[in-house]
């Protein structure tokens, strides 16, 4: 049975050191045998150690929880085991009263250290080291690889910071963290020590908008999972101040939940949907299991897809676009969360217009041949405004069309073929021309 103990070795990590030593003078060679760290297992063979190999039997299984509660400060290694499924893998992180602490996870080589947290935006305040307010925790801290601060504000976290003092000891602040690793059910000091500087701009805290400030919310977070291999996924808790306390939980990979909606827009006016998009719902509680949401259509809070398994953010920019859902509700986006939700702004579009794909302008012009013709069609196809003002640059909401020339009248039954328009659309219902009859030819208007 394996055993923990406190060893050294050469090199700058485990992963790359040459022998395992029993004295930090690295004077006596370890014992031969397997040697465990941060989730590699390497076999050291007279004196040398060899290639290192993944050590599943130290994964926590995906559906899992953790708690974690300790007077001291750390850094908190645990690897998960996603299997061979593809999707989202959602998890949520709760950082308890005071103490924020440092959030990134890590699959094939690639780091997730973005997070949301329910009513982001509608009464929960995220703000990074310096205060100021961010649409989501770590939003200057992409593509560092460093962790994202979330929990309460604290403004010690990046007072204290560095965290590398050789001789300072818990309560003080400026202690080095100690490193652990999670092994049977439990988080386990290695006996070694990173020391760790914070800065504003991997600060997500959060604040209220009420007095006293509420306690933290339960943060979001989702990690892409499109490959079957490999099938671990490493979190990675930093705690640099002392007294820290965590919950999070990581679900195995699945498909988001969906929503169909109108094509990105500059306005909240109303319109059809024509695109379907993905969502990740956010969670309460301060004990494990979460309480998840169960919302059908995304709130003020959540972050938004363009793909089922997570990996491109909706509107990941900084201006305000917006998704009309149901013709009635248009949900503000910006930086791949919603940050706005309200009924949607003008009239709605017209229910009662029929039209009938022609297909080419061969076919197009087979309307101006002077042969009546009825148009049966469902109604469930509008535009943005009536068919009698469509114009260059309007969709066409509702089922999707694809490309083609379309005639169009009033009514279902309009049988004279020389009042009919027709309207050519590419392949997102755009309206890229019209056209009319004259003589025996359609002509662009």
């Amino acid at each position: 049975m394996a055993s923990i103990g406190t060893y050294y070795f050469d090199g700058q990590s485990f992963a790359n050191a040459s022998a395992i030593y029993t004295d930090a003078a690295l004077t006596t060679l370890a014992p031969d045998g397997y040697y465990s760290q941060g989730g590699i297992v390497r076999q050291q063979l007279n004196g040398v150690l060899l290639n290192a190999n993944d050590c599943t039997e130290c994964y926590v299984a995906c559906g899992s929880g953790i708690s974690a509660s300790i007077s001291q400060n750390g850094v908190f290694n645990a690897d998960i085991d996603m299997a061979n499924s593809v999707g989202a893998i959602v998890a949520y992180f709760y950082m308890t009263t005071s103490i924020p602490d440092g959030v990134v996870a890590t699959y094939n080589a690639v780091n997730y250290n973005r997070l949301t947290a329910k009513n982001n935006h509608n009464g929960v305040v995220l703000r990074d080291g310096s205060l100021s307010i961010v649409d989501y925790a770590g939003i200057g801290n992409q593509g560092t690889g460093k962790p994202t601060y979330v929990g309460n504000q604290n403004t010690g976290l990046v007072g204290s910071s560095p965290y590398n003092s050789v001789t300072a000891a818990c309560p003080t602040e400026g202690g080095r963290p100690e490193n652990y690793n999670y092994v049977n059910s439990a988080y386990v000091a290695l006996g070694t020590y990173t020391p760790t500087t914070v800065s504003n701009a991997q600060v997500g805290f959060a604040t209220d908008n009420v007095t006293p400030a509420l306690n933290s919310p339960v943060f979001t977070m989702v990690i892409p999972k499109t490959l079957t291999t490999p099938t671990p996924v490493n979190v990675t808790i930093s705690a640099p101040m002392c007294s820290t306390a965590f919950n999070w939980e990581i679900a195995c990979p699945a498909a988001l939940p969906s929503f169909s909606g109108t094509a990105l827009q500059a306005t909240a006016a109303c319109g059809f949907a024509i695109t379907t998009y993905y969502f990740v719902r956010n969670a309460t509680g301060t004990t494990l299991p979460f309480t998840k949401d169960t919302n059908a259509i995304p709130e003020i809070g959540n972050f938004v897809f363009t793909d089922v398994n997570g990996t491109t953010y909706l509107n990941d920019t900084v201006t305000l676009q917006y998704v009309v859902v149901n013709n009635a509700t248009a949900i503000g986006i910006r930086n791949g969360v919603v940050v706005s939700s309200a009924a949607c702004t003008g009239s709605n579009p017209p229910t009662n217009e029929f039209y009938v794909n022609t297909t080419t302008m061969a076919a197009c012009n087979t309307w101006c041949d002077g042969t009546n013709r009825t148009i049966s069609v469902p109604k469930s196809t509008t535009s943005d405004h009536v068919y009698s003002s469509v114009i260059e640059g309007d969709y066409i909401y509702g089922s999707l069309l694809g490309a083609g020339f379309y005639a169009y009248a009033a009514t279902s039954t309009d049988t004279d073929a020389g009042s009919f328009t027709i309207m050519e659309l590419d392949s997102a219902n755009q309206v890229v021309a019209r056209y009319q009859c004259t003589g025996a030819n359609c002509v662009i208007l």
